[in-house]
C-alpha cells in the first residue's frame, strides 16, 4: 500500500512557535520553569497569522457562543504614576462593539484587548488545534494592541503558561520571580513582589515564553504593538485525581458514603482515612481506572470550541461522487484520538466523534495518523464499499475534507 501524501505543512503548530529552539530543549530547560525568549529577525514569520489590518475586523466580528458581552473586548491602562482605568465598551444595538468609539480610547491610550481570537480566526484556531494536539491541553488565544508609549496592565501574574507572538511594533517586558510556583487559579489575586526583574524586547516575528507564576508587566515606547498572547490552560495533576476520584465514587459504594455526622465538630477516624485511600490506590493500580479519568480529561479537550476552517461545503457537495480513487485530507489543525473497547471503535475530533462496530479500529487508527490519502488507502480490513461509506461518513461529520 502507497499512501499518496503525508507531507502536509504542518505550520502554526509548537515547532513552528519555537524555531529554531527544538522542542526537546524547551521542555527540559524550559516548560514550567523559566521564561524563554526566541528572538528570530524576522519580521515576516508570523505573517498567515492576522495581523495589524485585521484589528477592526476582528473587534466588530461575530463569534460562536452566548451572546457578545463586554468582556470580548476590554479598554484598559495603566498610566505613568501606576493609576489602572477600563471603559466599558459602547455596544450598538445588536451587541457588536462600538468601533468609533474604540477608536478614541486608543488614541487616548488605553490598550484593546480583543478575547478569544481562536473563536473569530481561522487560521488562531488551526494553531490553536494543533498546539493542543502537540500538548493535549486547552488552548486559548487573546490579541493586545497597545499604542505608543502605553500599558495595558499593572504588573500581574497569570496562573495559566503563555507564549506571547510579537506580530507589530515593538514591547517592551519585565518579568519577575515568581512567589509561588505553578500557582493555582485564584492565585492571581495574591500579593507579590515586583522589585527585581528580567527585561525581554520583542520585535515583529519574535516570541516569549512565560510559565504561569511569573509577575510581568509589558510597555510600549516609540511604536504601538501588536501581539498574541497564546494561553496554555494544563491539565494538573490535581485535575486528573479529581477525575479518578469522580470515577471511582461511580464504581464503589465506598466513596460515595457520607461524612461521619457532626465530622466538623470531632477528629476523622485515622483508620478510617487509611482504608478510603488504599481502596483509591488499588482501584487505580490495579484496573482501568487511570485510562477513563484521562478519557474523561480528554472529552473536555475535545469539548473546546474553535472557528472552523474553510470550503467543507464543497467536500458536501462531492460526497456523492466519492470513489476509490478519491483523494481525501484532513486539516493538520484537526486533532483527532481513536478509543476502542469490546463494543466500539471511535474516533474523537473537534466537538464531535464518529463511531461504529470494533472491526473499525485499524481503519480509524489509519485515519488518525496520516493526513492525506485516497480511499482505496484505507487498510483491507474493510471491503471497498465500507472504506467509501466510512469516509463519507467523516466526511459528513467535519473531520474529512474531498480533494476537488
Amino acid at each position: 500500500m502507497t499512501v499518496t501524501d503525508v507531507s502536509v505543512s504542518q505550520q502554526f503548530d509548537l515547532d513552528w512557535i519555537l524555531h529554531p529552539i527544538a522542542s526537546p530543549e524547551f521542555f527540559g530547560a524550559h516548560w514550567e520553569k523559566r521564561p524563554l525568549l526566541i528572538e528570530r529577525g524576522n519580521v515576516d514569520y508570523f505573517a498567515g497569522i492576522p495581523g495589524l489590518d485585521s484589528v477592526d475586523d476582528l473587534i466588530t466580528s461575530t463569534c460562536g457562543g452566548d451572546p457578545r458581552t463586554s468582556g470580548d473586548v476590554r479598554i484598559i491602562r495603566n498610566d505613568q504614576k501606576g493609576n489602572s482605568s477600563e471603559l466599558a465598551p459602547r455596544l450598538h444595538g445588536n451587541g457588536t462593539p462600538d468601533i468609533q468609539d474604540i477608536y478614541r480610547a486608543y488614541q487616548e491610550g488605553y490598550s484593546i484587548v480583543v478575547n478569544g481570537i481562536h473563536l473569530r480566526s481561522a487560521a488562531v484556531a488551526n494553531l490553536s488545534r494543533n498546539l493542543e494536539g502537540n500538548l493535549h491541553h486547552r488552548v486559548g488565544v487573546n490579541m493586545y494592541l497597545t499604542p505608543q508609549r502605553g500599558q495595558g496592565f499593572a504588573p500581574h501574574v497569570d496562573t495559566h503558561d503563555v507564549f506571547i507572538l510579537q506580530l507589530h511594533g515593538v514591547k517592551h517586558w519585565h518579568v519577575g520571580k515568581p512567589s509561588k510556583g505553578l500557582p493555582l487559579a485564584g492565585a492571581e489575586r495574591e500579593s507579590f513582589e515586583f522589585l527585581d526583574y528580567s527585561e525581554f524586547t520583542l520585535n515583529p516575528g519574535d516570541a516569549l515564553y512565560l510559565p504561569r507564576g511569573f509577575p510581568h508587566e509589558a510597555v510600549t515606547s516609540r511604536s504601538s504593538s501588536l501581539h498574541l498572547t497564546v494561553g496554555i490552560h494544563a491539565y494538573r495533576w490535581a485535575d486528573f485525581m479529581t477525575e479518578a476520584i469522580a470515577v471511582a465514587a461511580d464504581d464503589s459504594v465506598t466513596f460515595r458514603e457520607a461524612l461521619p455526622p457532626g465530622f466538623l465538630d470531632e477528629p476523622f477516624e485515622a483508620g478510617r482515612i487509611s482504608d478510603v485511600l488504599e481502596s483509591f490506590v488499588a482501584a487505580i493500580q490495579n484496573g482501568p481506572l487511570a485510562e477513563r479519568a484521562k478519557a474523561r480529561l480528554g472529552d473536555k479537550l475535545f469539548r473546546d470550541v474553535k472557528a472552523v476552517g474553510s470550503r467543507h461545503f464543497r467536500s458536501l457537495d462531492s460526497i456523492g461522487g466519492l470513489n476509490l480513487d478519491s483523494l481525501v485530507f484532513r486539516t493538520p489543525s484537526f486533532f483527532c484520538k481513536v478509543r476502542s473497547n469490546s463494543s466500539e471503535a471511535r474516533i474523537d475530533f473537534s466537538t464531535n466523534f464518529v463511531s461504529g462496530p470494533p472491526h473499525l479500529e485499524s481503519a480509524l487508527n489509519f485515519i488518525a495518523e496520516y493526513h492525506q490519502f485516497t480511499v482505496r488507502d484505507i487498510p483491507e480490513v474493510l471491503s471497498a464499499q465500507e472504506k467509501i461509506d466510512l469516509v463519507s461518513r467523516l466526511v459528513s461529520e467535519g473531520l474529512l475534507q474531498i480533494q476537488p
